[in-house]
């Protein structure tokens, strides 16, 4: 098998350890679902996020994040696993534009999900009435999501709801504020250290803004005044966005096309 030859500059030889390593799984099981179980991320992500993120290489930053989405996102739709689970996924396919992932991650209706992470279960309800526009889900999603807001779960968990809630009312100050303490109080968590350079979730919140919303009212919109949060990055996402492609493909392109189209299919590619 020849070796990847890579082109990304500040991380090569993490970016060919990764390839050759799922080469070497599709060569063995010949099954691309089998290349990326467990959830693995793309590269040691922290390193590489690092270096682009100094780079300010914005289009190169969106496709590195689109990337490890497109494998978290492939990971979550073939295991069988409750979509409630893949609420982060859900916000960070929004955050680079990965509608396709976004659309089949999202459930078509509210879900009797049991043992799920607290927050999941109203912040995903919440996402489904407000995408599919859904007053009934709506109607059973906002006074669930209030009590949540107001209860005693971490402040970033609190935080996102009322984050929601906030897109729901279309209350831009009040989305601001909450998106600024959802990037204050994630730093006071066990996320791993790259969601503290750049924690992606608000990201997709603060898109997710920009999706529901005309541009008078998202323009109202702060963005939050903290270094998880990167301004630029923003700025560049809603003036200057080109539509993500894989970070760095893979020599085998049944992989580069279950990960870009996620699906049924996709596991016997």
């Amino acid at each position: 098998m020849e070796q990847y030859k890579s082109r990304w500059g500040e991380c090569p030889q993490t970016v060919e350890e990764h390839i050759n390593m799922i080469m070497g799984r599709y060569v063995e099981t010949k099954d691309v679902f089998r290349c990326f179980t467990p959830k693995i991320g793309i590269f040691p992500y922290e390193a590489c996020l690092e270096n682009i993120l100094k780079s300010k290489d914005w289009n190169q930053l969106n496709n590195f994040i689109y990337q490890e989405n497109c494998v978290r996102s492939f990971a979550s739709l073939m295991n069988g696993d409750s979509r409630y689970w893949s609420f982060l996924e859900m916000l960070e396919a929004l955050a680079v534009g990965n509608i396709k992932a976004f659309e089949m991650l999202l459930p078509d209706e509210i879900e009797t999900v049991t043992d799920i992470f607290p927050l999941y279960r109203p912040a995903t309800n919440m996402l489904i009435g407000l995408w599919r526009k859904d007053s009934g889900v709506l109607e059973y999603a906002v006074p669930r999501a209030k009590k949540f807001a107001d209860g005693k779960r971490p402040q970033w968990e609190r935080a996102t709801a009322a984050c929601l809630l906030a897109l729901h009312e279309k209350n831009p100050k009040e989305a601001g504020m909450q998106l600024e303490m959802i990037c204050k109080t994630a730093m006071r968590t066990d996320f791993d250290s790259a969601y503290k350079m750049l924690f992606v979730p608000a990201h997709g919140l603060y898109q997710l803004a920009d999706y529901l919303w005309d541009a008078e009212l998202f323009q109202q919109l702060p963005m939050p005044n903290h270094k998880s949060f990167s301004k630029e990055y923003a700025i560049w996402r809603n003036t200057d966005y080109v539509p993500p492609t894989l970070f760095a493909e893979y020599p085998e392109p049944a992989i580069n096309t279950a990960l870009t189209n996620p699906g049924p299919k996709s596991r016997g590619l």
